[in-house]
């Protein structure tokens, strides 16, 4: 499979229209909450434009009781993974496949009545959940509007192997056909769904940075004293959920801060406990837990950092879903005039990126060794620092939410209403 990353042009952002477009989400992490999905959707759901959007969740509890709420919000029904309880021995793996295909149908359901008095001009599908794709789609069949699938992830790879991935891989084909567009952050996910899906009509909308993200001083490491600031050791920040899909980067950055002997400390803001970073490899002494905080914060902390760890692992169970993967925090690193160290496989969306465009210092193999050497040489050298973080204010303007704010309205507006 080709992982090349093509400098395909965003689609281009036609006429606004007089009226603002009505969509419907539906995702299992609306705005404002604490997940990457949901600082996308927040910032391309703006009052100028579309019309207050219509959210459905079946995650409200994680709706932030602090942020800007726009648009409306509807509760959806947890999932049922069984059809009967219990069920004998021999009939669990059916009773299983039965309970999630019906958890799908009756999603379509609640989504079907909920829209039924709203007119919206699209449904908007978003990953993360098994069922909000087919859900949505079939609500859209029943309501007569076009339907858009937004894959934050590869629908069917971001799943382990099992019945999630099986649910995936069988409604793909029927959710791809039916849908009027297909979005991805990313060429190589576009390319990996055009795969399968050769007649779908894809377009990229990039993970956004709003313009306080970008810094219009690159700070980084001091050049003065390039490996201590004041006595103190060189500090590498984290911002963000720490989970399985970076636990082997991470358990590689661990050994790496304990044999460069207290040089180095990674600060890791999450909202995770640190019980799960301790599982994802990250119970170093030269590790420090923060909670998470809020994003004017958190792109304050990206500017005033010396390093910006950027991982994925090497290991992971959905090793596809990983090439692919386009964090949401990749604009914002690149936009906070902090040199970036990336710790991801080759061929992955981060790491062929940054390395076209000369925009972070790049760590491909899961190697400690490596990260020592990349660390001590970022730390040693400010012609580099300067370079990288010049570079990737250059490529951070690809990521400007008003440039986002067009391709996504460009894709709504081409819709057949």
């Amino acid at each position: 499979m080709n992982r090349s990353v093509p400098q395909e042009s965003l689609p281009v952002a036609g006429e606004h229209p007089s009226r603002l477009p009505k969509i419907a989400v539906v995702t299992t992490a609306a705005p404002p909450s604490a997940s990457g999905q949901a600082r996308v959707l927040e910032r391309l759901m703006v009052p100028a434009r579309v019309a207050p959007p219509v959210y459905l969740t079946d995650q409200l509890q994680a709706l932030e009781a602090e942020g800007n709420r726009f648009g409306s919000y509807h509760s959806l029904g947890p999932p049922r993974h069984q059809l009967i309880s219990p069920a004998p021995e021999a009939l669990r793996k059916l009773n299983n496949y039965g309970g999630l295909l019906r958890s799908a149908m009756s999603r379509t359901k609640e989504i079907t009545s909920i829209l039924r008095n709203e007119s919206v001009d699209a449904i908007v599908g978003c990953t993360a959940s098994p069922f909000d794709l087919p859900a949505a789609y079939f609500a859209s069949r029943r309501l007569k509007v076009p339907f858009v699938a937004y894959l934050f992830d590869d629908p069917i790879f971001q799943w382990e192997p099992g019945i999630y991935r099986w649910l995936a891989r069988f409604w793909e084909p029927i959710w791809g056909r039916g849908a009027a567009a297909i979005i991805a952050p990313n060429e190589v996910l576009a390319n990996d769904v055009r795969g399968r899906l050769p007649a779908a009509k894809i377009y990229i909308v990039r993970n956004p940075v709003d313009p306080a993200g970008f810094s219009n001083e690159p700070t980084g490491i001091p050049q003065d004293e390039p490996e201590r600031h004041a006595g103190r050791p060189c500090r590498l920040l984290y911002t963000g959920s720490v989970y399985s899909a970076q636990a082997s980067a991470f358990r590689n950055l661990n050994a790496a801060l304990n044999r460069l002997a207290g040089r180095f400390e990674l600060d890791v803001y999450t909202s995770q406990p640190i019980t799960a970073l301790a599982a994802n490899g990250l119970d170093g002494p030269y590790v420090r837990h923060h909670a998470h905080t809020p994003q004017s914060t958190a792109l304050s902390l990206q500017r005033n950092a010396d390093v910006l760890f950027l991982p994925l692992s090497f290991d992971s169970a959905i090793p596809e879903a990983i090439l692919s993967s386009s964090p949401a925090k990749l604009g914002e690193y690149l936009a906070a005039g902090t040199p970036i160290l990336v710790h991801a496989p080759a061929g992955s969306f981060a790491t062929e990126l940054l390395r076209n465009a000369d925009a972070g210092l790049i760590v491909d193999t899961s190697d400690p060794d490596r990260l020592v050497a990349a660390l001590t040489t970022i730390s040693n050298d400010p012609k580099l620092r300067r370079r990288l973080t010049k570079n990737a204010a250059l490529l951070a303007e690809e990521f400007h939410v008003e440039r986002a704010r067009d391709a996504f309205c460009s894709v709504i507006s081409s819709l057949d209403r």
